[in-house]
């Protein structure tokens, strides 16, 4: 697998014109982070992970979850963001919440929408608000909602 991902990842680089892409975007577990290129020095395809060396540190992608690496344009970390995590997740309308702490809602624009102090096994309405995309945090975990 190592050599497939290694030999794909050279042709893309070599067939492409380098001068319109911005960023190397990695895609693992249905998330994306994108890396700015002219930070990358390396890229290692090891025995069990997929490594990028950069000037700002290393990031590290076992292939459990790993699912690709492409070359972007732009950054859309909205679109990049999970839509929900182990202890935040979004269905027909109604956020279920495992966990106590401080639940934050914000719209696309960044402001904040509203604030709760939650308990474990919250079920949280959000039919109060109206349609569009929300990002909700909650100790650490981010996750988008499309109401």
């Amino acid at each position: 697998m190592r050599t497939k991902l290694f030999i794909a990842g050279l042709m893309l680089f070599a067939s492409t014109n380098m001068m319109a892409y911005k960023y190397l975007t990695v895609t693992y577990t249905g998330s994306e982070e994108n890396i700015l290129l002219p930070t990358v020095k390396k890229i290692f395809f090891l025995e069990d992970r997929v490594k990028v060396e950069t000037t700002e540190g290393t990031h590290s992608y076992p292939y459990s979850v790993f699912e690709k690496i492409s070359f972007t344009e732009s950054a859309d970390a909205i679109n990049a963001m999970p839509e929900q995590t182990e202890n935040l997740t979004f269905k027909d309308g109604t956020l279920a919440v495992k966990g106590d702490g401080f639940l934050r809602i914000y719209g696309t624009n960044g402001a904040l929408v509203s604030i709760a102090n939650v308990k474990e096994g919250a079920n949280i309405s959000l039919g109060n608000l109206p349609a569009g995309v929300y990002i909700v945090n909650m100790n650490g975990k981010t996750i988008k909602v499309r109401k």
